[in-house]
């Protein structure tokens, strides 16, 4: 009597759920920074590869300044 026979039903996945993802450093080469004179979001124009410098300005306060990567790596500390 198969026809009447209960069936094991599968476990359901929901793929909505969200997956434990890690942040990102806030602060990290080829990423903007906040402006140093206003705190404003900065605008990246240059990254020097051999140097390991970026360098940006904001586009609020025209204000330009440049950081390397170590002074990015210690600001997450």
């Amino acid at each position: 009597m198969g026809l009447f026979s209960k069936r094991q039903t599968q476990p359901v996945i929901d793929l909505r759920e969200q997956a434990a993802v890690t942040k990102p450093a806030p602060y990290a080469l080829g990423y903007p920074t906040t402006c140093p004179s206003c705190g404003s979001r900065g605008y990246l124009d240059h990254i020097d590869p051999f140097k390991r410098i970026q360098y940006e300005h904001c586009p609020s306060c025209f204000t330009k300044w440049e950081m390397a990567e170590d002074e990015l790596l210690a600001k997450n500390r």
